[in-house]
């Protein structure tokens, strides 16, 4: 039963970050023209906010060399303060501790089975650090496009079609449920219905990937205006845990530990 290499990266973009392809939708009826507005009324909000925490319960599909699909889970915890702060603390299911973060200074990884971790400076802002994290490092990044500044510009430019499904509610909040489709991913979003139309649960699905695995995720205790402390983003490695390259920093040379969090969404 294998977590590793056999599930795509989650992100509503492609994980190469080619984040000028472009997706011209049709003509509209009206019931679609309010769910993209819906839809950029909730990038737009939390594209806009100056600093934000949230934890994730997720759960991914990896399938197997038999084709059956096995579900996996975490849980998340999110925090941002732009312009150049993110903390994601990762509990697997197995209870395996994992964190990333960025502080400004530096990229760093943390493995909390082999109490591993990587360093690389840190190139710029949120929107910078994302795709050098994905693109230059190679990394896994969940949900990434969904906590930058460009995430109305990408959602505008990747969704090719777009459907308004409901109005309904989640643990008694009202909320517009969304269905869409990039290039290669189905997504559904349902956003709370109010002054903040914040996600509450996605579902990405991959239609031309081997199995269709899909990937899920509850949004809960959203806070738009927490208070950090300043060991928010800060990283201490315990006294036992050691320091090595991320991957791509040992190319052309192999065979020597590296981090890299493989095929985990």
């Amino acid at each position: 039963m294998l977590r590793a290499g056999l599930i795509l990266a989650t992100s509503l973009l492609a994980t190469n970050v080619a984040w000028a392809e472009t997706a011209t939708p049709a003509t509209e009826t009206e019931s679609q023209q309010f769910a993209r507005a819906r839809l950029m009324e909730m990038a737009q909000f939390l594209s806009g906010a100056e600093k934000f925490s949230v934890t994730l319960r997720v759960g991914y599909d990896v399938v197997q060399a038999d084709g059956q699909k096995i579900e996996f889970g975490e849980i998340r915890e999110l925090s941002v303060h732009r312009s150049d702060q993110a903390r994601i603390a990762e509990t697997s299911s197995d209870g395996k501790h994992d964190l990333l973060l960025f502080d400004g200074k530096h990229v760093t990884t943390f493995d909390g089975a082999t109490k591993r971790y990587a360093q690389a400076p840190q190139p710029g802002d949120l929107d910078a650090t994302a795709i050098y994290f994905v693109r230059d490092l190679q990394m896994r990044l969940p949900l990434a496009p969904m906590f930058t500044q460009q995430f109305p510009q990408e959602l505008q430019r990747r969704v090719k079609h777009i459907d308004y499904v409901e109005r309904t509610t989640i643990l008694g909040v009202p909320t517009h449920h969304i269905a869409a489709r990039t290039e290669n991913v189905d997504f559904q979003v349902w956003i709370a219905d109010g002054k903040q139309p914040l996600p509450l649960r996605v579902v990405l699905s991959y239609p031309a990937a081997e199995g269709q695995p899909q990937f899920w995720a509850n949004f809960s205790k959203w806070n738009m205006s927490p208070r950090f402390g300043k060991s928010t983003f800060a990283f201490k490695p315990p006294a036992d845990a050691k320091q090595i390259p991320f991957a791509v920093q040992l190319l052309p040379q192999s065979g020597a530990p590296s981090l890299n969090q493989g095929g985990k969404p």
